[in-house]
């Protein structure tokens, strides 16, 4: 079921903490946007020098996603993903209290017409994409152009920012769905509605099926296929990106996949990556490498992080 009836948490002593990061998303999402790139780029270099681990799981990832670079052009990359990181905050707290009229002067949204070549199946859209940090702003753009989209999201530890994520997504989507609820997403599909989703995790070997992602055997997310096969649905990449020159943020739809899924789990779940790949080479900086995509290992792998 979706989260429209969700209810909201007390304000129990346990909860102080979460209340208190809403009240300042909710500040941060009344500033205007140049006082929120200004305020990035101090923040993005002291996450930098102070990240420890995650600093250490992104250049790990970069070091083998892109062995062809030397160290100082992936030195200069990991100074940019951080910026983006730091950005990031302010996209997702813009993203959930930008009043509409503010919204649209500064979004672009390119290949619209493809959605409708997918609605014409009559069986629902899957709107693939990856984890970029522009990722919260590219759902609202999403849902200007497909408003009866459902955010798939994955639960989070604390019930109040769930509560408030979700009820700032269900301002402009159609509603949120956990990825738990597997019947819930394939009743939306099958009502020839829209799920957003971005299925680039590690949720382990036992849902996965490897598939290579930057060269790298990788756990996939198997579900990205399984749900087609149920649903019949139209399966269409897209993908946010935002521009530092602008301001601007563009959503770009690309045309439904043809022959998916072919009946081979694994080229399909190939199929994806190779598309991410292709878009995040674009941008690299816009990826979330401080994520440990690469963690579970095929039997016999030495571990991926030290």
């Amino acid at each position: 079921m979706s989260n429209r009836s969700q209810a909201r948490p007390s304000l129990a002593p346990t909860h102080w903490p979460g209340w208190l990061a809403v009240g300042l998303m909710w500040l941060i999402g009344k500033l205007p946007w140049r006082v929120g790139f200004g305020l990035s780029a101090p923040l993005g270099w002291l996450l930098l020098r102070l990240a420890g681990r995650r600093r250490q799981i992104a250049e790990r990832n970069l070091a083998r996603c892109f062995p062809e670079w030397d160290a100082a052009r992936r030195e200069r990359l990991l100074a940019a993903h951080f910026r983006a990181l730091a950005r990031m905050l302010f996209e997702t707290c813009w993203s959930w209290s930008a009043g509409e009229a503010r919204f649209r002067r500064v979004v672009r949204i390119e290949g619209a017409e493809h959605l409708e070549t997918a609605r014409a199946g009559g069986k629902g859209i899957m709107l693939i994409t990856a984890h970029v940090t522009c990722l919260e702003m590219g759902g609202r753009i999403t849902c200007i152009a497909a408003p009866e989209t459902h955010a798939v999201y994955r639960p989070l530890r604390s019930p109040v920012l769930e509560w408030y994520q979700n009820r700032s997504r269900e301002s402009y989507a159609a509603a949120a769905i956990s990825n738990r609820d597997t019947r819930g997403i394939l009743r939306a599909l099958r009502r020839n509605e829209a799920i957003w989703y971005a299925p680039d995790q590690d949720f382990g070997a036992e849902r996965s099926v490897f598939a290579p992602f930057f060269g790298i055997e990788t756990a996939t997310l198997a579900a990205t296929v399984r749900l087609v096969e149920l649903s019949g649905c139209a399966v269409v990449p897209m993908y946010p990106v935002f521009d530092a020159h602008s301001g601007t943020w563009t959503l770009r739809f690309d045309a439904p996949l043809d022959g998916f899924p072919s009946g081979d789990t694994r080229a399909d779940l190939a199929r994806v990556n190779h598309i991410f790949e292709d878009k995040i080479r674009r941008t690299p900086e816009q990826y979330w490498w401080i994520h440990r995509r690469f963690k579970t290992r095929p039997d016999g792998e030495p571990p991926f992080y030290d």
